[in-house]
């Protein structure tokens, strides 16, 4: 995605923070696909996406965000089934919420459609209120970060789409003619008895509490190797996670989000002064590689090193939701608590663990 462009189209318009206004005839008839490549809501296709094109499909739980169970095992092989992978301040997501609307008044009766939020800087409460407000009436759940795992994602919106024998007829960014070709593929498709293609994703378990932190492969912004160490260390730690576009990109669509992203940013440079702390910045994959993470030092200057959570694993196994948030951990390698949404929790957190020692 095009950042920079996106957040100049957020500034023009101011109306993402809204739900999308009424569309034309000829809006609606836009897909992503048919967008220029300057258009905010344009999105360039993965190559990687499509190489799981005839793998068989994940098998895993999701949870709906009015806490049913959907198990995605029960469904292969009897209907087919379309995700779409989202989040509440992706521009192209945002755009593209009228056809998935569209999708599912046309053949959620024929094949199963759910929104999966993916759980990256949204939690349950902001996804209920996007959800409401965008007048989504699919089922909509919120990936613990195994389906992204999967596919290798590193922007939104996803489609996946499986035929009956659970196999991915489509894997893709954009909307458009490919995409509704998938779906009438799916909705044709037949499955032989017996013949259903799964693939059972590992759980994951989120850390809790007193759990050991694994060592952890991060990207420096040269590209580098380093890891969040497991094991004893001589001092407390601190791990700050957040994004390098949480400032500039969401500010007209969540403008309170950038304001809380700021805060977190001059509240942890505050915070490293005490040497008493060893700090370590976290910053996610989305939209974010090396390079951009180096230009964001540049401009931002932190105090504390960053890296990138170059797979996603540190978000993951952190249970990390919201942006911003800090996991202290103590001398012993464990996890003590996970601070999230509320920069003015941080300072809070750290002087009760300093003066309970």
């Amino acid at each position: 995605m095009r950042v920079g462009q996106a957040l100049l189209f957020l500034m023009l318009c101011g109306v993402y923070g809204a739900p999308p206004r009424a569309a034309s005839s000829a809006d609606a008839n836009q897909t992503s696909a048919s967008r220029s490549a300057d258009d905010p809501g344009y999105i360039e296709e993965d190559p990687v996406l499509a190489e799981h094109v005839g793998q068989p499909a994940p098998v895993l739980t999701l949870k709906s965000i009015d806490g049913k169970s959907i198990d995605l095992a029960d469904l292969y092989g009897k209907r087919p089934v379309y995700l779409k992978l989202w989040a509440t301040y992706c521009i192209p997501c945002r755009v593209q919420m009228l056809g998935l609307r569209k999708i599912f008044a046309s053949h959620g009766d024929e094949m199963t459609v759910i929104a999966v939020n993916a759980g990256v800087g949204d939690d349950t409460g902001k996804v209920k209120q996007f959800v409401q407000a965008n007048d989504l009436k699919m089922p909509v759940a919120i990936d613990d970060g195994r389906l992204s795992e999967w596919i290798r994602m590193d922007a939104t919106p996803v489609h996946l789409v499986f035929g009956r024998d659970g196999r991915v007829i489509f894997a893709g960014h954009q909307d458009g003619p490919k995409l509704d070709a998938a779906i009438e593929q799916a909705l044709a498709s037949k499955v032989v008895p017996g013949d259903v293609a799964t693939n059972k994703l590992a759980d994951f378990v989120t850390l809790k509490p007193g759990d050991g932190i694994p060592a952890i492969e991060l990207r420096t912004s040269d590209g580098k190797a380093i890891a969040l160490q497991s094991g004893p260390a001589s001092h407390l730690r601190a791990v700050y996670f957040s994004a390098t576009w949480c400032e500039d990109y969401v500010k007209s669509a969540q403008p309170d989000e950038a304001a809380n992203c700021q805060k977190g940013r001059e509240e942890v440079d505050k915070l490293a002064a005490d040497r008493s702390i060893e700090w370590l910045g976290v910053m996610t994959h989305l939209w974010t590689t090396p390079k951009e993470l180096a230009d964001y030092e540049a401009k931002m200057k932190p105090r504390v090193p960053l890296a990138v959570d170059s797979t996603g694993i540190a978000f993951r196994t952190f249970g990390v939701k919201r942006f911003p948030a800090v996991a202290l951990i103590d001398t012993r390698g464990h996890l003590i608590k996970l601070v999230e949404g509320d920069p003015g929790e941080f300072a809070t957190a750290i002087s009760s663990l300093q003066s309970s020692k």
